[in-house]
């Protein structure tokens, strides 16, 4: 989704900043003790407002970055169907997805953090 640095703004005063935006090919993240959006090296609203020189900047877009989220396991939505054969394979086929689901979601938790 995008929005304009203005429509931002309001959503910062709002305390509704989003975490992460993509601006200029950059990938920012909201600091919540500056109220601002910081790629490493800059901050994206007090670097780049200039109202004199450059009002124009508060109608660029920015992208909103979605959160990820964690892979739904499958044993959540299955609730069986027979007594049979083939539904005993499937809840076992199940249970080794939804082992793999925990490994993937764990994984990712593990790279957000770095």
């Amino acid at each position: 989704m995008k929005i304009k640095i203005i429509d931002l703004l309001i959503k910062i005063a709002k305390e509704e900043a989003p975490k992460k935006i993509r601006y200029q090919s950059k990938i920012w993240n909201y600091c919540k003790d500056t109220q601002d959006y910081t790629d490493g090296t800059s901050y994206l609203i007090a670097d780049g407002v200039d109202y004199v020189y450059k009002p124009k900047f508060l109608n660029d877009e920015v992208e909103i970055i979605e959160e990820e989220k964690e892979i739904e396991k499958i044993g959540k939505i299955y609730d069986g169907f027979t007594d049979s054969y083939y539904d005993t394979c499937l809840e076992t086929t199940i249970k080794k997805v939804d082992e793999i689901i925990d490994v993937v979601n764990k994984l990712k938790k593990e790279l957000e953090k770095e």
